[in-house]
């Protein structure tokens, strides 16, 4: 039963990921529970990419939720480890929202901005520290599989018309590839 736990967050995005396939280029909606007896992630909405201003839009609060879940956990783990991991997702990913609204307001300064963006990431307040930690590391996994995925479509669709755009995509799959195989070792280590 534990190593069907384990892998739930990633048998539930494999299944999103089938729906997703099966539903085309509509609102893909993730519910996910993990026995917390509310919904994991809430209600969450994510398109799918059709375009370069599509993935910059969707990509700048999916990376902002990143940064602010990073900062919580940082204020309360005592794991250098995951506190090393927290401090390089919000380097690298503030440094990627600012390089993104730049973008978006020199590429596009006449497209109106829609976000809508609903969270991944449990809230761990009243948590003890190792669930919060624990939780940050599952919502984490899935949430950059997320951003691999869209970047991914960039590339897979040649969605992107700046080089520098398919660069970051190609970075953000790279990195965050390596985060999660860190973020699963780190699962399978300290629960």
């Amino acid at each position: 039963m534990t190593l069907i736990l384990k892998q739930m967050p990633l048998a539930l995005f494999f299944c999103c990921l089938i729906f997703f396939a099966n539903n085309g280029p509509k609102d893909m909606v993730l519910a996910m529970n993990h026995g917390h007896g509310e919904t994991h992630h809430g209600h969450e909405e994510t398109h799918q990419v059709q375009s370069e201003f599509d993935f910059l839009v969707e990509m700048i609060p999916h990376h902002q939720e990143a940064v602010d879940s990073s900062r919580k956990i940082m204020a309360i783990t005592q794991r250098p480890q995951l506190e090393s991991l927290a401090f390089e997702i919000i380097e690298a990913q503030e440094k990627e929202i600012q390089k993104m609204q730049e973008w978006l307001s020199l590429l596009y300064p006449d497209k109106h901005v829609h976000i809508r963006y609903q969270p991944m990431m449990r809230d761990t307040e009243g948590l003890s520290v190792e669930e919060a930690e624990k939780a940050f590391l599952e919502d984490m996994i899935l949430h950059h599989e997320m951003a691999v995925m869209m970047a991914e479509q960039v590339l897979e669709k040649d969605l992107a018309r700046h080089p520098e755009l398919k660069e970051m995509a190609v970075s953000i799959i790279e990195s965050q590839r390596d985060e999660i195989e860190l973020m699963k070792k780190c699962l399978q280590d300290w629960f």
